[in-house]
């Protein structure tokens, strides 16, 4: 077992697959209630971000709708955001003040999700494929944690998926892992009369809201292990009895010291 060093001389355990199953396994025979292991989605069960790469893929065919066009407007107007023209135009200028930061992470990760507003369901369900595929979905895949997953099947442990992306997009990226839609809690946008809204149909899944959303969704489970790569995963991982990081981000390993008992997964 090796250690990943901290500021001011703070060290976070590195420990195998087989490491963490072991942990994962003492704790499991302690909880009076039905526990379960919790993921994050994006750079956590895989490399890179799906929701990224569907708003990407929006932006890039120039998918805004009109339906989604005020919401985006005052959007951007509550955050000094300079955006003229139409709805194509301000959601491309939110995602550049995104990725300037000048746009907060909650409310662009939102906003990813309710953009797609006037599209049906089963039209969003076809880009997804299409960007599921052209990214090599299933080879981003992280194969250090496919055994913990099995571990899970083997032992009747559900396992949740909490994840700040579209939930059309973390439901198929996640199918090939053998998580129901039932276990998803995401990003969700109100359905009106067959089509998507602008605004969000359930509570936001980010930050404290992941550990709200398992807790309104899922009540009757305990959070056995957890596992996440963001700043924004931090409650998620305080939530658990075994919190693991996995190729955690400089924002994760900043707080990292206010997460008891923090292990780092080696990948």
């Amino acid at each position: 077992m090796t250690a990943a060093h901290l500021d001011g001389g703070a060290t976070i355990p590195r420990e195998s697959t087989t490491d963490i199953l072991r942990r994962i396994e003492a704790a499991h025979g302690t909880y009076a209630t039905r526990p379960a292991l919790a993921f994050d989605a994006d750079g956590t069960l895989w490399e890179g971000d799906v929701g990224v790469d569907l708003f990407e893929a929006f932006l890039a065919g120039r998918c805004a709708r009109p339906e989604a066009e005020a919401a985006l407007r005052r959007e951007a107007e509550a955050f000094g955001v300079a955006a003229e023209g139409g709805a194509h135009e301000i959601a491309s200028a939110l995602y550049a003040a995104f990725n300037a930061e000048r746009y907060p992470e909650d409310r662009a990760f939102a906003m990813m999700a309710w953009a797609f507003a006037g599209w049906r369901e089963d039209e969003l369900a076809a880009l997804v494929d299409r960007v599921l595929e052209e990214k090599g979905h299933a080879g981003r895949i992280r194969p250090a944690l496919l055994p913990i997953l099995g571990w899970a099947r083997s032992r009747g442990v559900p396992v949740v998926v909490v994840s700040a992306s579209p939930r059309a997009v973390i439901e198929r990226a996640v199918a090939r892992l053998g998580v129901p839609a039932e276990r998803i809690a995401a990003m969700t946008p109100a359905v009106r009369e067959g089509r998507l809204a602008p605004e969000l149909g359930a509570p936001a899944t980010y930050g404290e809201g992941k550990t709200r959303a398992l807790a309104r969704m899922f009540p009757e489970l305990a959070v056995l292990a957890a596992f996440g790569d963001s700043a924004y995963d931090a409650a998620l991982l305080r939530a658990a009895r075994v919190p693991v990081a996995v190729s955690p981000s400089p924002k994760l390993l900043a707080v990292a010291g206010t997460i008891p008992g923090l292990v780092l997964l080696a990948t």
